[in-house]
């Protein structure tokens, strides 16, 4: 595999990875004196083969008997799925299990309805491989049955769940052409025996969650266009007769409300929705009637950018059908944790929260979860960036099922993460701050550290305070990163998701400016050596920052980044299509918005070193848009490098790929910077 690298105009070809990474140091001891070492070339125990190799652990899944998730496999990149039977994690078929619905993906695997709580049920789960988006059948043996046929990917399936009598509910995205208006996102009932699929939900523009409950009913989120599922989204029920569904009625949100998680208990609907401007707990009966559980001031819900994922399961007492506990996972400030919810259902039908209550998690990030043996199991992210599956019962235990090493594991290489906040009012705005940490070396007293700021997706996506692995690249290093959470973002509740309604290309890059300004001004990193770095939206931020009329950045990396709106919302993807109608304004009455937002319009203002990663089949934002920008940096004479990786979509996961584009980031900002040279990093 090849990367073509321009360099300030010069055009190269170059093997990714582009040569062999120096040997790792020696990890697990703690040196009882660091050395005085320059900036940016400290001795790290983060390679960047760590990097491609970190895994991601998603798609919990319960068959009651065991507990089935995917985990990416470091040598490929792909994700693998696993079993754990209460006793050992064991592989399962070689098949990459992966949904390219909406093209983000999600909801990879289907378990049953109703997991058996004796080990008598279903042994198997339904999965959907990468390649072909077919869906197959894999038992507990690892042996795979193909139940749909190959369509080239231009039927895509996710967001499954197997009934009792063995037929799939599942979201189906039909491409019946190349365009956003060529694609049909239904609600689909499958019969695995005969192929045959009957579609219940077929008027919706997007639709997802179907979740069965008991005596036939069946509940789903659907959204329409312009909005996505965070600004507007219905929680649906009906009963499921044969291959038809009756007595469908809206339950929930819709009309400017966003429903974010579902759950039955019993024949009652649990959801949390943002009317109170925070996605909290509301308890629905079929008959209309509502009640508010929770008054969190806090969201008990997320951003539905992929499928699956659920963050919300109940735990019926078995004794008393009327009782339960409800497990949420709360997002504050930012920072996600588990909340409990005790419920009991009076004689007249209608519900009482009996408590709620935090639920004491260690890493305090959880991703997902499912209900499972009696308990809860999760997906969690620790404060060193590791990764874990753990089992958690309501007694307090806890079983640690599979775990995913964090990047390095000497102390000394884990900093405190500090909440930054910076401006006032309705400019108020957040970051984590993560400042150099390294077992073994310590930087100059008189200097401080060199910046890297990072810029999450979306933009309505969040940053969590974790050193994550492609946070601890840099900070074991010598060099500070901002993780930036600017306005927009989740996790802070509805005000602040809708703040930049309208605004996009001009409130984040005010935030992002000011973050880093303010840190300079403190005196905590050093003002001259700042870059700003992002991917997709994060990636049209840092050009926007960087051809605004004043910034205080010495260079910037775009991965796929955004480079001109009217072009994105022309050619983009059916789930984001009408996304910009929100963030800018609808086309063609906002044009001139689009153009004077976009980066390509300002180029003439580019005047720093600008370093492009682009993927050559990302359909998202497609290499047309990072061509541009890298051909006005040529014209300009700017120092630029471009790294295009082939068989890349929106997102690097081949390890060498990913490796390969650490290492040219590294080099660039220690070349721009001024940081010298350090044989021993």
């Amino acid at each position: 595999m090849h990367a073509a690298y321009i360099t300030s105009g010069r055009l190269r070809s170059q093997r990714a990875p582009p040569g062999p990474a120096p040997p790792a140091p020696s990890r697990g001891r703690l040196s009882a004196v660091s050395t005085v070492r320059p900036y940016g070339h400290w001795p790290s125990p983060v390679r960047p083969e760590d990097l491609a190799s970190s895994a991601s652990v998603e798609g919990l899944t319960s068959t009651g008997d065991a507990l089935w998730f995917t985990r990416t496999d470091p040598g490929t990149g792909q994700q693998r799925l696993h079993r754990w039977d209460g006793v050992d994690v064991v592989a399962r078929t070689g098949l990459d299990v992966r949904s390219r619905v909406h093209e983000y993906g999600g909801g990879a695997l289907a378990g049953p309805a109703e997991p058996s709580t004796d080990g008598t049920g279903p042994a198997s789960v339904v999965v959907v491989d990468f390649a072909e988006q077919q869906l197959h059948r894999v038992g507990a043996d690892g042996d795979a049955e193909t139940l749909t046929a190959p369509t080239g990917a231009r039927t895509r399936w996710g967001d499954g769940v197997v009934l009792a009598d063995g037929r799939l509910v599942a979201v189906r995205e039909t491409h019946d052409g190349d365009t956003a208006t060529e694609v049909r996102n239904e609600l689909v009932l499958l019969d695995p025996a005969d192929g045959t699929a009957s579609v219940l939900v077929g008027d919706a523009d997007l639709v997802a969650a179907p979740t069965p409950g008991p005596d036939g009913w069946l509940a789903w989120l659907t959204w329409g266009h312009p909005d996505m599922p965070w600004d507007s989204a219905t929680l649906w029920a009906g009963r499921l007769d044969g291959t038809t569904l009756h007595g469908v009625r809206a339950v929930a949100g819709g009309d400017g409300v966003s429903v974010s998680e579902l759950a039955w208990w019993g024949r009652d609907l649990l959801c949390t929705e943002d009317s109170t401007g925070f996605w909290e707990l509301w308890h629905h009966r079929l008959d209309g009637s509502t009640t508010r559980v929770t008054d969190e001031g806090a969201d008990l819900g997320r951003p539905r950018w992929t499928l699956g994922g659920r963050r919300l399961a109940v735990l019926a007492d078995p004794a008393d059908p009327d009782r339960a506990e409800v497990v949420v996972a709360r997002t504050r400030e930012g920072a996600t944790d588990l909340r409990l919810v005790g419920l009991t259902r009076t004689a007249d039908g209608s519900v009482r929260p009996a408590s709620t209550r935090a639920w004491p998690v260690p890493t305090g990030q959880v991703a997902e979860l499912t209900a499972h043996a009696g308990g809860v199991a999760t997906v969690e992210t620790d404060p060193d960036g590791g990764r874990a599956v753990r089992l958690r019962t309501l007694d307090g235990g806890v079983t640690t099922v599979a775990a995913v090493a964090p990047p390095t594991d000497r102390p000394g290489d884990l900093g405190p993460v500090q909440a930054i906040t910076v401006g006032e009012g309705e400019q108020r705005t957040h970051a984590f701050l993560h400042l150099p940490a390294n077992a073994d070396a310590t930087g100059p007293q008189d200097q401080a550290p060199p910046l890297v700021v990072f810029l999450h997706g979306g933009p309505t996506g969040h940053t969590l305070p974790v050193r994550t692995a492609a946070i601890a690249y840099w900070t074991t290093r010598g060099f500070a990163v901002a993780d930036v959470n600017y306005r927009g973002s989740a996790g802070f509740g509805r005000a602040y998701r809708d703040a930049l309604r309208g605004r996009w290309g001009e409130s984040e890059v005010a935030d992002v400016i000011a973050v880093a300004t303010e840190l300079a001004r403190r005196g905590l990193v050093d003002g001259d050596k700042m870059a700003v770095r992002g991917g997709s939206a994060g990636g049209f931020t840092t050009l926007a920052v960087l051809t605004a009329p004043e910034h205080p950045f010495a260079c910037g990396t775009s991965f796929f980044g955004v480079a001109d709106l009217a072009a994105l919302a022309a050619f983009t993807h059916k789930f984001e299509s009408r996304y910009l109608d929100r963030l800018v304004g609808p086309l063609p009455e906002a044009a001139a918005v689009y153009r004077e937002r976009s980066p390509l319009s300002h180029v003439d203002r580019l005047s720093v070193p600008l370093l492009v990663l682009q993927g050559t089949e990302d359909k998202v934002v497609p290499p047309e848009q990072s061509e541009v920008v890298v051909e006005a940096a040529r014209a300009k004479g700017l120092l630029h490098d471009y790294l295009l990786f082939p068989g890349e979509g929106h997102g690097f996961r081949r390890p060498e790929h990913v490796a390969a584009w650490h290492r040219a980031e590294l080099d660039f900002y220690r070349t721009v910077m001024g940081l010298g040279e350090d044989s021993a990093s």
